[in-house]
């Protein structure tokens, strides 16, 4: 559908685990989530937390910074679900690029879209050894009446 025939029709929008890091801009689809919504209508991001994705490395009860919280870089990896899949078919997977992003850009994009940032919430990690760290947040946005 032609983004100008999106109309806001939706009271609520919700984007669950995993998704931003496959975006290469995220205002285009803040922009769409803007179209979507219906005045007053909310906008649910529940993603990993960057502090997990981009700068900490786990293995068990040790944690090494083995990354760059500031880095924008887009990488390659391996589509996510082929290691569900028989060894002679992920061969021919492609890859995909990814973004990973920081609270800050998160905000940003959302905040030049238009909507209105409500509620950050960052969760911790609920694993003993990982108390301490972020591991997911919510954000809720609203679209002004």
């Amino acid at each position: 559908m032609p983004k100008e025939q999106i109309t806001g029709d939706f009271e609520i929008v919700l984007m669950e685990l995993g998704v931003l890091h496959y975006l290469i801009d995220l205002e285009p689809l803040f922009e769409i989530v803007n179209r979507l919504l219906k005045p007053g209508g909310r906008f649910i991001l529940h993603e990993f937390h960057p502090i997990s994705t981009k700068l900490i490395t786990s293995a068990g009860k040790k944690h090494k910074v083995t990354g760059n919280y500031f880095d924008p870089a887009i990488e390659t990896h391996t589509v996510a679900f082929s290691k569900h899949m028989p060894d002679e078919d992920q061969k021919q997977l492609d890859k995909v690029a990814q973004r990973k992003w920081t609270i800050g850009e998160l905000v940003t994009a959302l905040g030049q879209t238009g909507l209105v940032i409500k509620v950050l919430e960052e969760e911790p990690n609920h694993k003993i050894h990982d108390i301490g760290l972020p591991k997911t947040y919510t954000l809720l946005a609203e679209k002004r009446q």
